[in-house]
């Protein structure tokens, strides 16, 4: 899918960045990697929730940011709890799974939706593509189209991390030049 948005980074400014990264011990990298993920991630929900607000609530919608193995990694997803479902059908079924939340239909409101056709012919026993409907053929009824929030979202945001994680290292240069006079490190900016 094409969103419309492109962006190049110069490796002169990731070197930067990574360079002024590496001024601090590995327990100061990670806090200010994860000071970087928090803004950045509600930034990307915030824009998430607007785009499917008619369609998905908003409280569902949640940011996570987690430290594994030496990776930061952050990630914005619809809830989904448990949903008690024995012994329910039809829109009993789907309240059950609303109620713990709408995770479990949030890649149908991002990817779209293809609803089958009420007016094609069963077949005898073949299984053809669409056995399981009793079709002969997939879908070919209404197409809903999908929002693709997180896609259009992150391709339009994704650039601008780099900038979170440089302004996150300033911050934390500056606390640390003015709390130890003698060991002066360096801002993002004087490394380019």
């Amino acid at each position: 899918m094409n969103s419309g948005f492109a962006a190049t980074v110069r490796p002169e400014n990731t070197r930067a960045v990574v360079k002024a990264l590496e001024q601090f011990p590995l327990a100061i990298q990670d806090r200010i990697v994860k000071d970087a993920i928090r803004p950045f991630l509600k930034k990307e929900l915030a824009a998430i929730r607007a785009r499917n607000a008619d369609k998905l609530p908003p409280r569902d919608a949640r940011a996570k940011m987690k430290n594994f193995k030496g990776t930061a990694w952050g990630s914005v997803a619809y809830r989904t709890g448990k949903a008690d479902t024995k012994g329910l059908g039809g829109r009993k079924l789907r309240a059950s799974y609303d109620a713990a939340g709408t995770g479990w239909r949030s890649h149908f409101t991002e990817l779209g939706t293809h609803s089958w056709s009420k007016s094609l012919r069963r077949p005898p026993l073949a299984r053809g593509k669409g056995w399981k409907r009793g079709l002969y053929h997939r879908g070919r009824g209404q197409y809903l189209r999908g929002t693709h929030a997180s896609e259009l979202t992150h391709a339009a945001l994704g650039p601008l991390f780099r900038g979170y994680v440089a302004n996150a290292i300033n911050v934390a240069v500056d606390a640390r030049n003015e709390s130890i006079r003698t060991t002066r490190l360096r801002r993002v900016e004087e490394f380019t």
